[in-house]
């Protein structure tokens, strides 16, 4: 009896430590609120606007450097308030990235969304009647997206305790698909990821190389620095110090190489050299380009 009564304890202890260990890794990450994006570019589909705002959730969220308020927890805050939609006022976000209880807020439209019959696809078909190529040219269409989308986000994302707009500009994305909804998620997603290229900027990634063990290259920052499986950084070497009023503001950089990240882990990393490179030394920086 005793022992069956110990071991619940040990249980529900070990589950208290893990929910906290949880709650304090994810409290040293920046909260962003994610408003609702506004779809003024003229095109008809309804969730052109949706699908943009869900691939600009996932993107941040993968960033490793950032949580994202929850969609439904966002929507009650702004029902809550009275508002359907949220233009581009960062002043309206603020307010409302507040009541979240988020460090950032981001605003957002979708100014254009396009799709257009794919000319790859017009050219394979056009080549196959124009040679006979029958089935031939039947099964190389199929491979061949029929679709392009070209999408357009102008954002802007906003400290909630300032106010000030950390950084804003346009963002957009460009690709192929199998169905006008393949097309547009695709471009969704390729806008998203250029966002997060830009979000990269205010949060600089920076490591040295800690140990070279065959192909192995073995980076003294992870995860928990923001770095993402797949990433290519540059290799860079510390040469002569820049001096400026006779103080050392930096170290003079020549780029050895690219890595791409091939396993991740929460405080280092393994990278691997990409295509002809030069030689790598312990103690490079590693950085993003």
């Amino acid at each position: 009896m005793h022992i069956n009564l110990i071991k619940k304890f040990f249980t529900v202890i070990s589950a208290v430590v893990i929910v906290c260990s949880l709650n304090f890794c994810e409290a040293a990450k920046k909260i962003v609120a994610v408003m609702p994006l506004e779809n003024v570019s003229g095109y008809e589909e309804e969730k052109v606007a949706e699908i943009m705002t869900e691939q600009i959730i996932v993107a941040i969220h993968s960033s490793g450097n950032y949580t994202v308020v929850e969609r439904l927890q966002m929507g009650a805050i702004l029902r809550e308030q009275g508002f359907q939609n949220i233009a581009v006022d960062p002043s309206q976000a603020v307010e409302l990235g507040k009541l979240s209880g988020a460090n950032y807020s981001l605003v957002g439209k979708v100014t254009m969304a396009v799709i257009e019959n794919n000319p790859t696809a017009s050219a394979v078909s056009q080549l196959s009647s124009l040679f006979g190529l029958g089935d031939i040219g039947e099964m190389a269409g199929q491979y061949v997206n029929k679709f392009k989308g070209k999408i357009a986000l102008e954002f802007r994302f906003v400290d909630n305790t300032t106010g000030e707009i950390i950084i804003a500009g346009t963002v957009e994305g460009n690709k192929s698909g199998s169905s006008i909804s393949d097309a547009f998620n695709k471009a969704c997603k390729n806008a998203a990821e250029n966002f997060l290229k830009q979000l990269d900027n205010i949060n600089p990634f920076r490591a040295r190389i800690a140990e070279i063990n065959g192909a192995d290259i073995y980076i003294d920052q992870g995860s928990e620095a923001g770095l993402r499986l797949g990433e290519t950084l540059i290799v860079a070497r510390e040469s002569t110090p820049i001096i400026v009023n006779g103080r050392t503001v930096g170290m003079k950089q020549n780029e050895v190489c690219t890595v791409k990240v091939v396993e991740v882990y929460s405080d280092y990393a393994i990278c691997r050299a990409e295509g002809t490179s030069g030689t790598i030394h312990k103690g490079d920086v590693v950085k993003r380009s």
